[in-house]
């Protein structure tokens, strides 16, 4: 009994202090104050080296839509139009290996992200892009989306907890503008 009432206790200790109407939603989240908020795992791209790798200059991975494109496509996680969970996990163990924390807090949030994504598609505004690279912003869109679920669930062993990170965490997940915004991180997928 003791412990569901110390449990109920911490539950409502958390609530006042995420209380939504403490957040100032005006407030612009400077994302150089918060990109070591989340102490991210280094992404192993070592797997698709073969499949994807003229999209890798030396040195490392690049961010770009012809990338992910190319692992998911190699990975099979966009299935009959919509995300293969079990692909997906797939993909995401070649790329963080036994890091189980940030591989549950990244599936859980492609899993997540499909009307995100769909918004963003439909709201993407037509860009120049080189005539030798005509992929897709779809995949990139999903990692995108993660990246931002990731941020605000990140785990705790990684979380920093400062005011800052916290701040702009509540407003991720409170203010209407952030909610579908396109990500609170300096870093993909």
């Amino acid at each position: 009994m003791a412990w569901n009432i110390a449990l109920l206790i911490c539950f409502f200790v958390a609530m006042v202090r995420s209380n939504p109407t403490d957040v100032d939603c005006s407030l612009h989240q400077d994302f150089n104050n918060v990109k070591d908020c989340c102490v991210y795992p280094k992404f192993r791209f070592d797997e698709f080296i073969k499949p994807c790798g003229k999209y890798m200059p030396a040195g490392a991975p690049r961010i770009s839509p012809c990338l992910y494109e190319c692992i998911f496509n190699a990975t099979n996680t966009f299935v009959d139009g919509v995300i293969d969970p079990d692909n997906a996990r797939m993909m995401l163990e070649k790329l963080f290996g036994n890091n189980q924390d940030f591989l549950e807090a990244y599936h859980n949030g492609i899993m997540s992200c499909s009307d995100t994504v769909q918004e963003m598609m439909n709201s993407r505004r037509t860009r120049f892009q080189n005539k030798t690279e005509q992929c897709s912003p779809f995949a990139v869109f999903y990692g995108v989306c993660a990246q931002k679920y990731v941020f605000n669930h990140c785990p705790s062993s990684s979380w920093s907890g400062n005011e800052s990170c916290e701040m702009v965490r509540l407003q991720n997940m409170n203010c209407p503008r952030t909610i579908s915004s396109r990500g609170s991180s300096h870093r993909l997928l």
